[in-house]
């Protein structure tokens, strides 16, 4: 793996959180963090985000308009794209799944990855666990 392959791969995640930065900038609304979940295989891409502000969690609809969404998603597929395109560059290998999250306050930068294709047992599908990940957050929250 070249040097470089670190600080490529977290400006590339940096990207997408800067994404949902202005997500809430342009509309205006507040948050305390950001929780961004992304899979990505050969064949599929996924992602969707959500935001904690005072101890509740809200989803994109419960803030934003179906053209704001569209139009977040589709620069969330260029990014995803361009994590994709780093880690070929680097010859580094990709995770499947990657459960971000920003503390907007402290700027605290968390991350979870998993290298292994979920998808591949087809015991849940990519919504199930994403509102899976929502449910378990939710949850710590109420701790």
């Amino acid at each position: 793996m070249l040097k470089g392959f670190e600080d490529a791969f977290m400006d590339a995640q940096a990207r997408i959180v800067s994404l949902s930065l202005e997500l809430l900038n342009i509309s205006e609304i507040e948050a305390d963090k950001i929780y961004i979940y992304i899979y990505q295989n050969d064949v599929q891409k996924f992602f969707n985000s959500f935001f904690e502000k005072d101890k509740k969690i809200y989803r994109l609809n419960d803030w934003f308009d179906d053209e704001q969404i569209n139009e977040y998603f589709d620069c969330g597929e260029e990014d995803i794209d361009n994590i994709i395109d780093v880690c070929d560059t680097f010859d580094g290998k990709c995770p499947h799944e990657f459960k971000l999250i920003y503390n907007i306050k402290t700027k605290a930068f968390d991350s979870n990855y998993n290298y292994d294709d979920i998808i591949d047992d087809g015991d849940k599908n990519l919504v199930d666990i994403y509102h899976d990940w929502v449910r378990e957050c939710k949850e710590g929250l109420n701790k």
